[in-house]
């Protein structure tokens, strides 16, 4: 999988994405990050937002994926950016509905990581 400083994305969500990982694995128990969806593919234009996969070492509270929320929201907030999140615990990826979902296909096609 492609890392996200091996692309040519558009240096202010690049910043964006760095600054959401690091707020986000210093509160969080991350396993991983990947950019997904036109941004990632390159066909994304000044509306699109930038799609990720927070993948967690374990199930998180809905208080928990709301702080994760709440951190992206900020960013958004203070960089001018569209970043928008699918919070998933490794458990659920591998083994419950989304490990059947097309979802997952695209992103290991087209995932960047962060």
């Amino acid at each position: 999988m492609t890392t996200l400083t091996e692309t040519s994305i558009d240096p202010k969500i690049k910043a964006a994405l760095k600054a959401a990982k690091a707020k986000i694995t210093a509160h969080f128990d991350v396993e991983t990050m990947i950019l997904f969806g036109s941004v990632a593919r390159g066909d994304g234009d000044e509306e699109s937002d930038a799609d990720i996969l927070v993948l967690t070492r374990r199930l998180l509270t809905r208080e928990e994926r709301h702080g994760i929320t709440d951190i992206v929201f900020e960013i958004n907030l203070e960089m001018g950016t569209n970043l928008s999140t699918v919070v998933v615990d490794s458990e659920s990826w591998e083994h419950g509905m989304y490990s059947v979902l097309p979802l997952r296909s695209e992103i290991r096609r087209d995932g960047i990581l962060i």
